[in-house]
């Protein structure tokens, strides 16, 4: 999937770095969010 610079990221669930299930919606709701994803990392 392709977004344009300023568009609404989709919602979407992923685990993260102590295995936790977290979404977009509910991590937004403290701040901002940034996405960071390690190539090769595993």
């Amino acid at each position: 999937m392709k977004l344009n610079i300023g568009s609404t990221a989709p919602e979407f669930a992923a685990a993260d770095s102590n295995d936790i299930n977290r979404t977009l919606s509910g991590l937004i709701k403290d701040g901002p969010v940034v996405l960071v994803f390690l190539r090769g990392f595993g």
